[in-house]
C-alpha cells in the first residue's frame, strides 16, 4: 500500500515522539525503519531503544500531502496515541 504514514515513538527519542513519511509501499518501509535502515531519526530512535508504533495511514496520499502536514509541525495532533484514542503498545 502506497501513501503517508506516521509512527511513534515509544519511548519518545529527545526531543522527537514522532515521524511522518511517504512510501510507494508502507509495509516494507517501515520494516526498513524497524530494521535501523530507514531515515536517520528512526535510525537513532531504533538504536536508543524506542519502538516504532505505525499508528496511522492516509492510503493513496502522495508526497504533496506529506509535505502538508510536516510543515503544519503538529504531528502530535495527528496521532492517536497522543490524542488518548489509543493505547501505546507494540505491534
Amino acid at each position: 500500500m502506497k501513501g503517508v504514514y506516521l509512527l511513534h515513538f515509544q519511548p519518545g527519542y529527545k526531543h522527537a515522539r514522532h515521524y511522518l513519511g511517504y512510501a510507494d509501499d508502507i509495509e516494507r518501509r517501515l520494516q526498513e525503519h524497524r530494521s535501523g535502515q530507514g531515515a536517520r531519526l528512526t535510525e537513532v530512535a531504533i538504536h536508543a531503544g524506542c519502538e516504532l508504533l505505525l499508528v496511522r495511514i492516509w492510503p493513496d496520499r502522495g508526497r504533496r500531502f506529506e509535505r502538508k502536514l510536516k510543515d503544519r509541525k503538529n504531528a502530535p495532533k495527528l496521532c492517536p496515541i497522543c490524542a488518548g484514542l489509543l493505547e501505546p503498545s507494540a505491534p
